[in-house]
């Protein structure tokens, strides 16, 4: 399989590394015939991988960016979207990643995004609550 990513992303390290890592999930699923292109959410469903892959900081952090900026003459700001998942979607993701792999209090978390740092607490805090309730699958295979 071949990735292309536009030059213009190169200004952007965050932005270009949650779109590699998107691209990155469609070679696993779609490459790896894990799932097909005509899957109605498989664009999603890349997003929600890349938090199992590891890059689930950099992948929730662009989901929504907010940037202000001013000079000499004028002043304003911008909200750039990236991927498919709302940040309450990556916030609980995030939450079960962490769970998961047996953190209770992940040094990454510091790295998230404002909101997706208290969608990941408030998910955690369910999860807790709610442990025998939460049925995880059973691995394929």
């Amino acid at each position: 399989m071949l990735v292309a990513l536009r030059s213009a992303q190169l200004k952007d390290p965050l932005s270009l590394v949650a779109t590699m890592a998107h691209e990155l999930g469609h070679v696993i699923l779609l490459g790896g015939g894990l799932i097909s292109p005509k899957t109605s959410d498989h664009e999603p469903l890349t997003d929600l991988l890349t938090v199992f892959l590891g890059f689930g900081v950099f992948n929730s952090s662009a989901a929504r960016r907010f940037k202000q900026f001013q000079d000499e003459r004028q002043y304003g700001w911008s909200m750039h979207r990236l991927g498919y998942l709302p940040e309450e979607m990556y916030g609980y993701a995030l939450a079960k990643f962490a769970e998961a792999r047996g953190e209770q209090n992940p040094m990454w978390i510091k790295h998230l995004s404002t909101n997706v740092r208290a969608h990941f607490k408030r998910s955690q805090s369910w999860l807790i609550k709610n442990k025998f309730k939460v049925m995880t699958a059973k691995p394929i295979g």
